[in-house]
């Protein structure tokens, strides 16, 4: 059986199961209203009707006609190849959560209980079997894909597919979902979000120092680190909590059609939107809650997609890819640093002093063998490898002091 192609190489339309095809046929005999370039795109399932200029440009217009959305995200998300390779994997999944810690359980359910919530207007969710379908989904993609592990998103990105896909396709969204979040929205991490969504906020910073440097300058002096405050979370829930769902779906459509670099077209357009509030704001914390409300209130898709693909300029895929390497280079040296014994050394300055900030310290170095403690007076002392770290608070008088990185005796003070 033909599998679907990805939307970079040429996205297709390929053979799918009876219910997905019947859908498609009941759905055109429907809705013979579609443009033609859908028409004599879904009308021969059997065959691979690839996208056209088109159908491109017909999405970034109007989107996906809203009654062909779930089968055109199920065929063109590549979910249509992972369900075929992985028969029979949902519903083993689906039937037990025994592989999941008692944290992960907990947190999934609160999850679902928001997005009831969130999605209050919604019928799908205003009945328990909806919240159980969905949290089906949820715990069967945690147990697919262990790497990811769980994150504050995966259940609104789960809702909003299953809203488009409804009960009666629960696996179809689940696969979809699956695809979703392995070939579009973290591509270079294998769909874990949690180290995705830090790779493709820093690529939008790369990205904006070279579209937006004005913009990108004015983020930096708030915090050096500002853009990856601001959008991670735009990532991680592939903006389902950042604008209205309506505006989501239309973002997705053409992310379906044309691949990753869709997200970051969407999230440099978002910046460029909202510059009047980026350069009025004084501090990252208001500029996070301008942005939060101005997003919540961005009901015009067209403008918004109008910015993402005219206003930008060529953004080729070579070029985020280039920016996703980097950044992932970056992203992993951090997390590194991190985790190491000595991470308040690997910090460096601007790390240490942001830790003075929150209270007196002091950092010194001297020999000795692995080893921590702590002190009555509240300071600690770590070391690793022949290099001792101290900390502690003495009194009102702030004090910072760490080793040089090239010579374990020399000893930096900031007071």
């Amino acid at each position: 059986m033909a599998v679907v192609a990805s939307a970079l190489a040429g996205p297709t339309f390929a053979t799918m199961p009876c219910s997905a095809a019947d859908s498609t046929r009941r759905t055109l005999a429907k809705d013979a209203a579609y443009p033609k370039c859908w028409q004599s795109f879904v009308s021969d399932i059997k065959g691979e009707k690839r996208v056209t200029p088109a159908i491109k440009d017909d999405v970034r217009r109007h989107g996906i006609p809203a009654s062909l959305r779930a089968d055109a995200y199920y065929a063109l998300s590549g979910a249509v190849s992972l369900q075929h390779e992985h028969a029979g994997t949902y519903s083993a999944l689906a039937a037990s959560t025994s592989s999941l810690s008692d944290d992960v359980l907990y947190s999934v359910e609160d999850d679902v209980r928001n997005v009831r919530v969130t999605f209050k207007d919604s019928r799908l969710f205003s009945t328990a079997k909806g919240a159980e379908t969905l949290s089906r989904i949820v715990f069967a993609y945690l147990q697919y894909n262990p790497a990811c592990g769980y994150f504050k998103g995966l259940g609104h990105i789960a809702a909003l597919l299953l809203t488009t896909f409804g009960r009666e396709r629960e696996e179809q969204a689940f696969w979809t979902l699956a695809a979703l979040l392995k070939r579009r929205c973290f591509p270079s991490c294998d769909g874990q979000a949690s180290l995705g969504s830090h790779v493709e906020a820093h690529a939008l910073q790369l990205l904006l120092e070279q579209r937006q440097p004005a913009l990108a300058a004015i983020l930096s002096k708030l915090r050096a680190d500002a853009v990856e405050q601001l959008a991670t979370a735009w990532f991680a829930t592939a903006f389902t909590r950042a604008l209205p769902h309506e505006v989501v779906l239309r973002i997705w459509d053409c992310l379906m059609v044309e691949g990753p670099k869709v997200l970051q077209r969407v999230a440099m357009a978002l910046v460029k939107m909202c510059a009047s509030s980026i350069q009025s704001c004084t501090n990252l914390e208001t500029l996070c809650r301008v942005l939060e409300g101005r997003l919540a209130r961005t009901t015009d898709a067209d403008a918004l997609l109008s910015v993402a693909f005219k206003g930008l300029g060529s953004l080729s895929g070579s070029t985020v890819d280039a920016a996703r390497a980097r950044a992932m280079s970056h992203v992993q040296n951090q997390q590194r640093l991190r985790s190491s014994p000595l991470a308040p050394l690997s910090m460096g300055a601007s790390g240490l002093i942001a830790k003075a900030a929150s209270g007196p310290l002091s950092v010194s170095s001297r020999g000795s063998n692995a080893s921590s403690s702590s002190s009555a007076g509240g300071g600690s002392h770590i070391s690793s490898g022949g290099l001792a770290v101290c900390v502690s608070r003495p009194g009102s008088k702030q004090a910072v002091q760490w080793a040089s990185p090239k010579s374990t005796g020399a000893l930096l003070s900031l007071a």
